[in-house]
Order: structure tokens, then C-alpha cells, then sequence
């Protein structure tokens, strides 16, 4: 499968640091502060941007924003097909989704708690706020944040129209669809299910392929987007970009450092020393790779030689958790929606709005493709549900890389950590293992 990481990141990083640098220079240079504390942007600025910086950038982003759908729903469909119901899979299938699923919505609560407390989209003066805002708030942007009662959230979970639903982005409908038509694919004869499966598993790569297409352009289409925003806001937007970062990676550590290793400790059996020690070959292929595919080979290995895990039930958690075990990833898109949201919406988002954001995370998660960068497409779609221009994205592009290798560290940590939950658990049951799906 091809992957978004064959560009290199220092290329993207390279993007980001010269167009933030170019456009603070212009900003410094020629933008005033006028009598309203709105940027005072000489014509010739606003035409290189509206003309040039940002339609450039914007055709990258539409790349990757094109593939949102057919990802979602192909990624949810294959998974649930291949995991087969919770009783196809025994004793050993359900306490390792119900383990994925527990420790994914811990870590979107960190973030949330997190991104509630340091605000780091908050502080950015009114009239850089405004200018920020026109920039991004159009097409799908300007919608409102979905507010939900109990009986509209039911109607919206289940589409009457699955393709006015694709075709209006209605992301919980989409997600229900697909996991339907996954449960049906495992209720089907295996000679039937077989080519709808491998036709999804065939739209799926399809959509990475475009994305690493999407994602050549990505050093040009950074720099223009970073441009045209830092040469009209300046520094501001810098120091809450560094707040950002700040706060993910706290909620990365608080998540990676201190409750998964609490987890092994109580029902692993293994103190986080310990643990950290006999995992320590695995973290280092997740963090340099950004891949929890790449680092499957080398966490089976570690699962039956370092923790003495079967190998059949490291064979069924280990690949599971490549696909589903996306805490990390959770956490981020989390913390990431809720500081566009500080820096995009004019109002905070009310405790439902988060409630349903923390959904959304956690299942989108499980659909991010196990390849660097395989997130952003599936974020963009959290935004748009969440009222937020998708194209804000760009604000923090450029910065994803370093952040892609903690968060599928912690992912990988998450998928040790169940294998050597879920192997104690068993211990004595050995015979009820399910095949490695």
C-alpha cells in the first residue's frame, strides 16, 4: 500500500517554517494595526493571496478532503467484517474491543480535559481573530455545530439515504451505514462476502493512494496556506500554535506514561518499568516509523518473546489493534477539534457538542488508516460535523509529523498493553482463542 509518509517530513516541516517565516517577515514589513485592532493588509497582499497562496493551498487540502467518505466508510465496513460479530470471536475478541474501546475514550476525555483547561485557542487579539475567521469561514464552515436532542441524535445515527448522507457529509449516518453493512458482510456466505470485502479493502487503498498524491503537494500547499495566514496575523497565531502542541503532547504522556501503564500494572502484571523495558524495540519502530502497521511484525515478536504471549492470541490482538487501537490518534483529533473550535466558533462549544465530538473521535479512530498522516482526512471529517471550516486544518498541517510519531507511539503502547492484559486474562482458556482474523 502506498503511504503519505513517501514525502519526506523534513519537507513538510521545511513548508511550514519557511512560510511561517516569509509571512511574519511580511507582516512585520508591510501589515499596520488600524483604528479597530483589525490588520490593516495592503492590496497587493490580498491579492497574492486570494489569487495565488490561497487557492494553491486550498487544492491540497480538496485532495485530501475528496477521499473522506470512501475512507470512512470502506475503513468501518472492512474492519467489522473482518472481526466478525463478538460471539464469532469468542471470550478473547470481546474483552480485547471492549479493552480498545475503554482505553480509546479515556484518552479523548484526557484531551478534552486538557484543551478545556489551557484554552490554547483562546487569547489570539479580536482583530487577528476576525481576519482568521473570514479566512477560513466558508463553504461547509459557516454551519453551525450540530446540536443534537435525544430523538434528532437517533434520526441522525440512522440515514434514511445513505448517499444523500455521503453526499451531505452527515458523519454519523455515514459511520452507521458502514457498520451495518460490515455486520451484514459477516451474516453472509464467505463466497458472497468475499468480493464486497476485497472490493472495499481495494476503495481503501485506492483513497491512501490519493493521499500520498495528495500529500506530494503538501510541502508547496503548507507553505501557501501558513503564508497567507502569518503574513496577515503575524507572531499571534504562533505562540497558540506551541500552546497546541503543548497541550497534546501532555495528554500523549499522561495517556502513554501513566494510565496504560497503570492498566498493565493492574491487570497485566507488570510494573511500568518493567513493561517499558520489554517493549522498548516497538516503541522505537512506532516512533520513527508513524506507522502501527510498520510496527506490527516487530510487536509480534515482542508479544511472544519478551512477554511470553501465545502466539495465537498475540496473531488475533496484535493485528486487531493495528486497525482499532488508535487511543493516541483519539486524543488528538480531540484536542485538535476543540482548539480550531477556540479559535474558529464565536461561541464555546456546549458539554454535548463535546460529548459528541469524543464519539465521533473515538469511532473515526478506528477507521485512520495505520500509515503517517493516515488521520488527517478522517479529522477534517470531525470538523465538518462539528461546524468547523475543514480547510482550518492547515493551522496545524504543518506541525503533524512530530505529532503523528508520539500519538502512534502511544497507539502502539495501547496495543501491547491489551496483548498482555488480554493473555493474563486468558490464562487457562487457551482453547477458546479465536483464529487471527
Amino acid at each position: 500500500m502506498a503511504s503519505p509518509a513517501s514525502v519526506p517530513h523534513t519537507r513538510i516541516l521545511a513548508g511550514l517554517v519557511l512560510g511561517a517565516a516569509a509571512g511574519c517577515l511580511v507582516n512585520y514589513l508591510f501589515v499596520g494595526v488600524g483604528a479597530d485592532q483589525r490588520p490593516v493588509v495592503p492590496q497587493w497582499l490580498r491579492l497574492l493571496n486570494q489569487n495565488v497562496t490561497e487557492p494553491i493551498g486550498q487544492v491540497f487540502l480538496r485532495l485530501l478532503f475528496v477521499t473522506v467518505v470512501p475512507l470512512v466508510f470502506a475503513s468501518l465496513a472492512v474492519g467489522v467484517a473482518q472481526i466478525g460479530s463478538v460471539g464469532a470471536v469468542g471470550r478473547v475478541g470481546g474483552k480485547t474491543i471492549a479493552y480498545f474501546l475503554v482505553i480509546t475514550t479515556i484518552a479523548t476525555v484526557i484531551g478534552l480535559v486538557l484543551v478545556n483547561a489551557v484554552k490554547p485557542g483562546e487569547g489570539l487579539p479580536p482583530g487577528d481573530l476576525a481576519e482568521l475567521q473570514k479566512q477560513f469561514a466558508t463553504g461547509a464552515g459557516e454551519r453551525k455545530p450540530a446540536e443534537y436532542t435525544v430523538m434528532s441524535f437517533v434520526q441522525s445515527v440512522v440515514p434514511n439515504n445513505p448517499f444523500r448522507a455521503a453526499a451531505n457529509l452527515e458523519m454519523l449516518g455515514i459511520i452507521t451505514f458502514a457498520l451495518l453493512v460490515g455486520v451484514g458482510l459477516t451474516k453472509l456466505d464467505a463466497h458472497k462476502a468475499e468480493p464486497v470485502v476485497r472490493l472495499l479493502e481495494a476503495i481503501g487503498e485506492l483513497m491512501v493512494f490519493i493521499i500520498t498524491l495528495a500529500m506530494k503537494l503538501a510541502p508547496v500547499g503548507v507553505f501557501c496556506l501558513i503564508f497567507a495566514t502569518t503574513s496577515q496575523l503575524g507572531f499571534a497565531l504562533l505562540g497558540l500554535l506551541g500552546k497546541y502542541v503543548f497541550v497534546v503532547l501532555l495528554g500523549l504522556a499522561i495517556q502513554g506514561g501513566l494510565v496504560l501503564p497503570a492498566l498493565v500494572r493492574v491487570l497485566g502484571g507488570y510494573g511500568p518499568l518493567t513493561f517499558f523495558r520489554k517493549a522498548r524495540a516497538s516503541i522505537v519502530t512506532a516512533f520513527s516509523t508513524s506507522s502501527s502497521n510498520a510496527t506490527l511484525p516487530t510487536n509480534l515478536r515482542t508479544a511472544e518473546v519478551e512477554f511470553g504471549v501465545p502466539p495465537r492470541i498475540a496473531a488475533f490482538v496484535l493485528p486487531l489493534g493495528a486497525t482499532m487501537c488508535m487511543a493516541g490518534t483519539a486524543l488528538f483529533e480531540g484536542v485538535t477539534v476543540m482548539f480550531l473550535a477556540q479559535l474558529m466558533l464565536p461561541e464555546p462549544m456546549a458539554l454535548g457538542q463535546q460529548a459528541l465530538v469524543v464519539m465521533l473521535c473515538v469511532l473515526t479512530a478506528v477507521g485512520a488508516a495505520g500509515v503517517p498522516g493516515g488521520s488527517i482526512p478522517l479529522l477534517m471529517l470531525v470538523l465538518e460535523t462539528a461546524g468547523i471550516p475543514p480547510g482550518a486544518i492547515a493551522i496545524v498541517l504543518g506541525i503533524d509529523r512530530i505529532l503523528d510519531m508520539c500519538r502512534t507511539t502511544v497507539n502502539n503502547i495501547g496495543d501491547l498493553s491489551a496483548v498482555v492484559v488480554v493473555a493474563r486474562s486468558e490464562a487457562g482458556h487457551a482453547a477458546s482463542v479465536p483464529p487471527a482474523p
